[in-house]
């Protein structure tokens, strides 16, 4: 297991907030280094310690929030996706849960419904590879997993701010399994 020095992850969590907040202000291309380093309560020495510019921040905050997501994909097996989806269900709300008020500020910034697509072409690419479907030999089943991703990460998204996970776990649950 990799070791991240915990001041890395607090640096890295008010970079973050910050910039999800400013972004839900105003267009990416607007924000500055000062003002996000203002908000984040960080000096610009730091920030460029991490990052070259607002735009690599960016897509490493992206990167950062779309990889965890994405990684469980990597762990569903799609044969068993639509007899007993509890588990692969409860893991990805589990992360949604741990990344809660990132997603709910994310949600407010110009390019979420951009973000939103790419992380679910994502994690469709990453379940079908692990899965080894290609759409060339089933469309169909590339169709299905499509189709699920597209309405679980809406399931999820249109519930924010009022996130009920008990809600939206039964409702995933009941649509995968065609209840």
């Amino acid at each position: 297991m990799k070791f991240v020095d915990k001041r890395i992850v607090k640096t890295r969590e008010a970079i973050f907030s910050a910039f999800l907040d400013l972004a839900a202000q105003k267009d990416i291309n607007k924000i500055s280094v000062v003002e996000l380093c203002e908000k984040a309560d960080i000096n610009k020495s730091t920030f460029y310690l991490h990052y070259k510019s607002i735009d690599e921040c960016f897509q490493s905050c992206f990167s950062f929030f779309s990889s965890q997501i994405v990684a469980l994909g990597k762990d569903i097996d799609y044969t068993n996706v639509s007899t007993s989806p509890e588990n692969n269900v409860k893991d990805i709300l589990d992360a949604v849960e741990q990344n809660t008020k990132y997603f709910e500020k994310f949600k407010n910034t110009m390019v979420y419904d951009y973000a939103i697509k790419a992380l679910k072409e994502n994690m469709v690419d990453a379940i079908c590879k692990v899965n080894n479907i290609n759409i060339n030999d089933n469309f169909h089943e590339v169709a299905k997993v499509t189709f699920l991703v597209g309405g679980c990460a809406d399931v999820i998204t249109k519930s924010m701010p009022n996130f009920n996970r008990e809600e939206v776990e039964k409702l995933m649950i009941d649509v995968i399994k065609r209840k």
